[in-house]
């Protein structure tokens, strides 16, 4: 038996309706299906039904989010990223991140053995590269024994 879903669940967006609607034109320029909610009584009645398997939203409503059903949730703040415009006074606009955006929501509609396995891949490589943990305990261990011994013949300053 699995316990994976029958069919993909829809991604839950709780913004203000504009940037709402943007963001689920765009999941749906990708392939998703996703919800549009904007008020805390929408949000609500939307949680306590079992088809959404994630949620986008902002910082504040993050909590409140969490609060209503424990859920993974995007925060969008994230990916919005300020860079300098122009070259007269000091003036910073902010660029939203699409490409890592949608990197994140194609990793969560992923199913979660698949995430397993991939972040146990991931993981895999990171340790490879730095080396076997216990080597660099044992060498450091060595290390100080060797001191250790070595001071043995040493006679005390002192006396």
């Amino acid at each position: 038996m699995s316990i994976e879903p029958i069919g993909p669940k829809k991604i839950l967006v709780f913004l203000p309706a504009a940037a709402a609607n943007a963001i689920v034109t765009k999941l749906a320029d990708h392939g998703y299906e996703a919800v549009a909610v904007s008020t805390l009584p929408e949000a609500f009645s939307a949680l306590r039904s079992d088809r959404y398997s994630f949620a986008v939203t902002t910082r504040p409503e993050i909590d409140l989010v969490r609060n209503i059903r424990s859920i993974p949730v995007v925060n969008l703040e994230v990916f919005f990223h300020t860079e300098p415009s122009g070259d007269g006074p000091l003036i910073t606009s902010k660029r939203f991140d699409s490409s890592a955006f949608m990197k994140r929501i194609e990793f969560l509609v992923q199913p979660l053995a698949t995430r397993v396995e991939s972040a146990d891949v991931e993981q895999a490589k990171y340790e490879g590269m730095r080396g076997p943990r216990t080597a660099r305990w044992r060498a450091a261990v060595k290390s100080l024994l060797g001191l250790l011994r070595r001071r043995e013949g040493l006679k005390d300053v002192r006396s």
